[in-house]
């Protein structure tokens, strides 16, 4: 118990955490790919979320880490063998070393999968999650975990987190992170909503019944649901934290697959983070060895799950307006007519 209470004591960095948050389907996870990149910052193991979390293991105990692994790759197997067919869900959302936080958040049971599997007509339980007065709880454990990964290989700069729900419960998230630095990640609708769709389809694969003409539409109306609760979390956000400008930057998928290297040199310019020689060598080196499209594609249009780009462009109207219009997505080519900031040595 006294060990348990010194961990506790011990502080997170100063700085930060750098937290990724913003609408799924956004580019968010190969932005925090490339942000892992930096020698000084620190990002949450799949090894260390997922599988036997506790006790903490160090990053040099390559055992350990493979015998986790070893584990959820047959508990994976043994889920294809009962649905009786692979998962795709990997073309959809690869599976990296590093994962998202929100495996933190699905231990202190708040899990957006649970809301995916009941009836439509029972809504208790998405009434519960998308509650964001009643989530102090999960922030507490999300909170106390991080200090125990902290207790091995703290980083010299800062966490980088990375988890779309947070958006969901910004209050609570920056009760318990008031330095936290926040990007939010935006991209066209027409293109979000059916990704996130077809990306929900694979990972409910074993609840739904791909034959069933009643299960696209049941799909639409809970992604429907949860873009919209996202999307009006975010504009309530930043229109009533004008004051928190220095700690949000907004990030546009089209700038960030254009130019990789520049968003993310602006976004340490924002928040003043130490931008390394190193750094940029390794996310030129992690670009170049994860080509789009390495792990599999997924084929997918609006038509698919009965979407139509007037309906999206009328109902999303206010968010595109404050996050995709012309000006934010042409803002980087002024900046820069190369993928690298003048100011830093170019890459060969």
């Amino acid at each position: 118990m006294a060990a348990n209470n010194e961990l506790l004591r011990r502080s997170l960095p100063n700085v930060g955490p750098l937290i990724i948050c913003g609408l799924p389907r956004t580019g968010s996870t190969f932005l925090y790919n490339l942000l892992a990149c930096d020698p000084n910052c620190r990002a949450p193991l799949f090894t260390e979320m997922l599988i036997d979390p506790v006790p903490p293991i160090s990053r040099s105990n390559l055992i350990e880490h493979e015998r986790r692994i070893t584990k959820a790759r047959l508990a994976a197997q043994l889920s294809e063998q009962l649905v009786g067919r692979p998962s795709k869900a990997t073309a959809s959302h690869p599976r990296f070393s590093i994962e998202q936080d929100q495996f933190i958040l699905q231990q202190a049971g708040v899990i957006l999968g649970l809301t995916n599997i009941c009836p439509l007509q029972q809504t208790e339980v998405e009434d519960w999650f998308y509650d964001q007065t009643n989530k102090n709880f999960a922030y507490d454990y999300h909170k106390t975990f991080l200090h125990m990964l902290n207790s091995y290989d703290a980083p010299t700069s800062h966490w980088l987190l990375k988890t779309p729900a947070h958006v969901l419960y910004l209050d609570a998230l920056l009760s318990h992170y008031p330095h936290a630095y926040l990007i939010m990640t935006h991209r066209r609708l027409d293109e979000v909503l059916p990704s996130f769709c077809r990306y929900i389809w694979e990972l409910l694969s074993i609840y739904l019944d791909e034959n069933d003409p009643a299960s696209r539409p049941t799909l639409k109306t809970r992604a429907l649901r949860h873009i919209n609760k996202m999307i009006q979390r975010i504009i309530e956000f930043h229109t009533r934290s004008n004051c928190l400008h220095k700690v949000i930057f907004d990030v546009t998928y089209d700038d960030l697959i254009k130019h990789p290297i520049v968003t993310v040199h602006r976004i340490y310019e924002h928040f003043g983070l130490h931008w390394s020689h190193e750094f940029e060598v390794a996310m030129s080196d992690w670009l170049r060895n994860n080509p789009q499209g390495k792990h599999g594609r997924n084929t997918y249009t609006l038509g698919d799950y009965g979407l139509s780009y007037e309906d999206i462009k009328e109902r999303y109207a206010d968010y595109t307006h404050l996050f995709l219009h012309s000006s934010a997505l042409s803002q980087l080519d002024n900046d820069s007519a190369s993928n690298e900031p003048s100011s830093i040595p170019r890459i060969q």
